[in-house]
């Protein structure tokens, strides 16, 4: 269900959109709305579900994982219990940093970080042979320069 959103909302969101560790206090200061209402709306949104969570994004690259690559699956012969087991296994992998379910040809896409392609290869052929039975084709992309990166704040 669709979330709806006033103008004293989207000031908010545009506000902690680049900066998200400002105190209600600089917001309100920032926005010209009451600090309690502040307050009141960001909770609001954050129990809607419109503001999942406050994160840091970070780079890999600068933290010593130059290799980071979407790689896409193509499930087959997949039961409930085996899709549940496979999605487990790479949301708790250290080096699998984003796992999703999508539409299309591909099942489940993923982003992998590694400190090198030898590494990288390693978590793919785990990964592979973890699960045989329902990884029917997989694909890489990796990324060689992040050109945007947007929270769609410019959306609302």
């Amino acid at each position: 269900m669709e979330t709806i959103l006033d103008e004293k909302d989207k000031k908010i969101l545009q506000t902690i959109d680049t900066k998200a560790r400002l105190s209600i206090a600089n917001i309100s200061r920032k926005t010209g709305i009451q600090r309690d209402s502040v307050l009141y709306r960001i909770n609001k949104m954050k129990k809607s579900g419109v503001i999942r969570f406050f994160s840091t994004t970070l780079s890999p690259e600068k933290m010593g994982y130059p290799i980071s690559s979407f790689v896409n699956f193509e499930l087959y012969n997949l039961t409930k219990q085996e899709e549940k087991k496979f999605i487990a296994f790479l949301k708790g992998h250290p080096y699998v940093v984003y796992v999703a379910k999508t539409t299309g040809r591909w099942d489940t896409t993923t982003q992998i970080v590694a400190k090198n392609l030898k590494q990288f290869d390693s978590v793919i052929s785990e990964i592979r042979m973890k699960f045989p039975r329902i990884i029917k084709d997989y694909n890489t992309a990796s990324i060689i320069k992040e050109i945007k990166y947007d929270n769609m704040v410019d959306l609302i």
